[in-house]
C-alpha cells in the first residue's frame, strides 16, 4: 500500500515550510544572542582605549616642572613623586618653618604700599598655620586644613595619603590657612604655597575595578534589550 502522506504534495510543502521557519527562528535566536555579546565587548574596549589615548596625548612631547613654588621658598619643602600609577596611592609631605614664613610675609606686608598685598594678605600674620592640599584628579585622605601636629628643628611636617583617580598630568596644590590681625580684627586667609605636578600613568584594569558599576549597568541594559528582542522574535 502506498503511504498517503508520501503522495500528498500539501504535506510535503507543509514540512518544508516548517523546516524553513525553524531554520529562520534558529538564525534569529543566534543573532539575538550574538548582538548583546558583541555590544558588550565593544563597550568594554572603548573606555580602555579612550583612557590610554587621552593619557598619550597629555604626555606626548610635554615637559613639566615637578614642583612650582608660589612663594619664594625652597621647593624642597614639598615632597611628592614626579610619576605615579593610576589608583595606586602614595604619600606627599610638606616640611615648613612657619615662623620664617610668617616673618617673611609680615616683612613684605610692612613695606607694601597701600592697595597692594601678597595674595590679598594685610595685617600681622601669626606663625600658627594650617596646611591643606587639593587636587581634582586625586582622592585625598585627611582632606581639609590640618593643624600643626609635628614639629622638628623648628619646622612642621604635614603628611597626606593620596590616590590618583585620573591619568595624565595631575596637579596637587599646597595651601596655607593663616590668621592675620589688623586693627584688632582677625581673619583667616588662604595662600597658595606651591604646586606639585605629577605624571599619572593609566591603569585600565584598576579603572575597571573602581568603575564596576558602569559595566553592571551596561550589562543590565543589554540583557533587557536581549529579552525584548527575543520576545519580539517569538511572535
Amino acid at each position: 500500500m502506498n503511504n498517503p502522506e508520501s503522495n500528498n504534495p500539501d504535506s510535503n510543502n507543509n514540512t518544508e515550510a516548517e523546516n524553513e521557519e525553524e531554520s529562520i527562528m534558529k538564525s534569529s535566536t543566534n543573532t539575538s544572542l550574538l548582538m548583546p555579546a558583541a555590544l558588550l565587548l565593544v563597550l568594554l574596549i572603548i573606555p580602555f582605549s579612550i583612557n590610554s589615548f587621552m593619557h598619550m596625548l597629555a604626555n606626548k612631547g610635554q615637559f613639566i616642572h615637578p614642583v612650582i613654588m608660589k612663594l619664594p621658598i625652597d621647593s624642597s619643602a614639598i615632597t611628592a613623586p614626579s610619576e605615579a600609577k593610576q589608583f595606586e596611592g602614595f604619600e606627599v609631605k610638606l616640611n615648613l618653618n612657619t615662623q620664617q614664613l610668617a616673618k617673611f610675609i609680615n616683612e613684605i606686608v610692612s613695606i607694601s604700599s597701600v592697595g597692594t598685598s601678597i595674595q590679598g594678605i594685610t595685617g600681622f600674620i601669626s606663625p600658627n598655620m594650617q596646611a591643606e592640599i587639593k587636587g581634582e584628579g586625586f582622592r585625598i585622605e585627611n582632606a581639609g586644613p590640618q593643624k600643626q601636629m609635628y614639629i622638628f628643628n623648628d619646622a612642621t611636617e604635614w603628611k597626606w595619603q593620596v590616590v590618583p583617580e585620573s591619568s595624565g598630568i595631575q596637579t596637587i596644590k599646597f595651601k596655607m590657612h593663616v590668621t592675620s590681625t589688623e586693627r584688632d580684627h582677625q581673619k583667616v586667609n588662604v595662600i597658595e604655597l606651591g604646586r606639585a605636578n605629577i605624571s599619572v600613568d593609566s591603569s585600565p584594569i584598576m579603572w575597571m575595578v573602581y568603575n564596576w558599576w558602569i559595566f553592571a549597568l551596561i550589562a543590565l541594559v543589554l540583557f533587557g534589550g536581549w529579552k525584548v528582542l527575543r520576545r519580539y522574535n517569538d511572535y
